[in-house]
């Protein structure tokens, strides 16, 4: 079963910096998520030369990533989840995002 790999890439808006999303992702996104089945591991990636991040979510699959958001252990997860996001987008702007499988198993290697 291939790995299901979320990308989306955002900008620091005007003003913030990188600390201040750091600190958000370590103290208050990555403990939220540990409360999830299914969601392996998080990322956080600066684009060089750029104001951007890429915010990678891995997953067991895509059934599973289906199974779990689909949940009604997600909806009051994610009912929880949302002053997270409020102060998500007070410092990040929505670039792109795509969905992905891991072909070759590969996700978890060098």
């Amino acid at each position: 079963m291939a790995k299901f790999i979320t990308y989306k890439r955002w900008a620091l808006r005007p003003g913030r910096g990188e600390s201040e999303l750091v600190e958000l992702v370590r103290e208050r996104i990555v403990p939220h998520f540990k409360k999830l089945h299914g969601c392996i591991r998080l990322e956080l990636l600066r684009i060089e030369g750029t104001r951007s991040y890429l915010a990678l979510q891995y997953w067991e699959s895509r059934g599973r990533w289906s199974e779990t958001t689909g949940s009604d252990y997600y909806r009051t997860w994610y009912e929880e989840y949302l002053p997270i996001l409020d102060r998500w987008d007070e410092i990040m702007q929505f670039e792109e995002e795509w969905d992905t499988e891991d072909l070759l198993g590969t996700s978890d290697n060098c």
